[in-house]
């Protein structure tokens, strides 16, 4: 059974350097010295257009944490849908509220858009704030999420 191989990647020409190597899937990221954050659409647009690939990208406004203010969040919708509408297979992302729990309201809105996509959800903060979307009330048993980004070491 072959495993996959999964790159993060901080721009366009990582994205082309995953896939060159066989990479088998990539998380598009700008930033990735704050952790990873929403990259451009033009980086995103190439590597479709160049790499065929999945790619899933992250949609993070800033480093610093998990829990954002009311326009941060519009701005993360809009950012996924615009991601989405230009090919991303899937969206990493997280919300957390100030007590560093999930917060399953943004949460569910978020998954809710990627899925009515058609795309793959993907849970970011589960490995850097210690949260576990599984935990808790059991609000993301059945599928609801793709994946869960793992603690770097």
């Amino acid at each position: 059974m072959k495993g996959l191989l999964e790159i993060c990647c901080g721009s366009f020409e990582d994205v082309k350097t995953a896939w060159q190597n066989g990479a088998d899937r990539v998380e598009l990221n700008s930033a990735l010295y704050l952790g990873g954050l929403t990259p451009s659409t033009a980086n995103l647009i190439c590597a479709k257009e160049q790499c065929s690939i999945p790619i899933v990208t992250m949609v993070r406004p800033r480093g610093g944490g998990f829990c954002y203010s009311q326009d941060e969040y519009e701005t993360m919708l809009l950012d996924a849908r615009i991601l989405l509408e230009h090919g991303a297979d899937g969206i990493a992302f997280g919300f957390l509220t100030e007590n560093h729990a999930i917060h399953r309201d943004r949460t569910q809105e978020m998954i809710d858009l990627i899925r009515s996509a058609g795309r793959e959800a993907v849970f970011h903060p589960a490995g850097h704030s210690g949260v576990c979307p599984l935990q808790g009330g059991g609000l993301y048993h059945g599928g609801d999420l793709a994946g869960l980004l793992r603690p770097y070491p």
